[in-house]
């Protein structure tokens, strides 16, 4: 039930804290649990009647729509038409973003600032400022509900901006500049090969192969990063007499505690 699954992201956020154990031989005979990570596979738990299957994703896989400026606009708009939308909706998505975080009322081409807020049925003014709430974007012009289904996995309000490439998705990946869809789908058959890329010289290698370096691959490093973030979601789904609930958490991870600062009961 839902409680289960609360409950699990309780647990985990209790597991992320655990202390790393040392890579010795003495560390491979300790019998302690190895602290929760992001990760592609879940952590399997049980809480009462319920089997729970804990999902721990980095947000720094993911674009924060918050850092979208006018030299990302272009990325951006490379990242929706990614995601199969149309040129022209994938234009007036980020000129209406892109209004709704500049403080002033010029909109650009395919934006929208008061003057057209104001002709809705239901009247309200863009926010001049960062968004709060990832849902917040359901009120920018062209952020249809279906289109936000479509892109939520991929967006994000947390974190520096810098993005993750063990957890980026392709779609996201292709946010960045000079990365084309051969090297997105070079980078994500590394991940799956060889696993996480731990260091940034292993980064500079794939895109040495690639033909990246140099001043380019600086470039491309202002966009990436190989270390994980202190912003993490946990969603729970709980498994009982062929009933599944799921709860969702997004927490922030310091050295000694998760403070969590968003609940989803789904």
């Amino acid at each position: 039930n839902v409680y289960a699954a609360r409950g699990a992201c309780i647990y985990a956020t209790q597991m992320l804290l655990l202390p790393k154990k040392q890579d010795t031989d003495e560390s491979k005979k300790d019998s302690s649990i190895d602290p929760w990570t992001p990760s592609s596979n879940p952590y399997l738990i049980e809480i009462g009647d319920g089997d729970c299957d804990v999902f721990i994703s980095d947000e720094g896989g993911k674009i924060n729509v918050n850092k979208i400026t006018e030299e990302t606009r272009d990325n951006f708009i490379k990242f929706l038409t990614a995601c199969k939308l149309e040129e022209l909706t994938a234009e007036t998505i980020t000129d209406s973003i892109l209004d709704w975080l500049d403080e002033d009322d010029l909109h650009h081409i395919n934006g929208a600032e008061k003057n057209y807020y104001a002709t809705l049925p239901e009247l309200y003014e863009p926010k001049n400022g960062p968004f709060e709430s990832l849902e917040e974007l359901t009120l920018v012009k062209g952020i249809t509900p279906q289109i936000f289904e479509l892109l939520r996995d991929h967006l994000t309000i947390y974190g520096p901006g810098k993005i993750n490439v063990n957890f980026a998705s392709k779609e996201v990946l292709l946010y960045v500049p000079a990365i084309t869809e051969e090297i997105a789908e070079t980078m994500l058959q590394y991940r799956g090969k060889i696993g996480k890329i731990a260091k940034i010289d292993d980064l500079k290698e794939i895109f040495r192969y690639v033909g990246i370096i140099g001043a380019d691959f600086q470039k491309i490093m202002n966009y990436l990063t190989v270390y994980d973030s202190n912003y993490m979601t946990i969603n729970s789904i709980s498994s009982s007499d062929k009933i599944k609930n799921s709860y969702k958490i997004v927490v922030f991870k310091s050295v000694d505690h998760c403070r969590i600062i968003a609940a989803y009961p789904e």
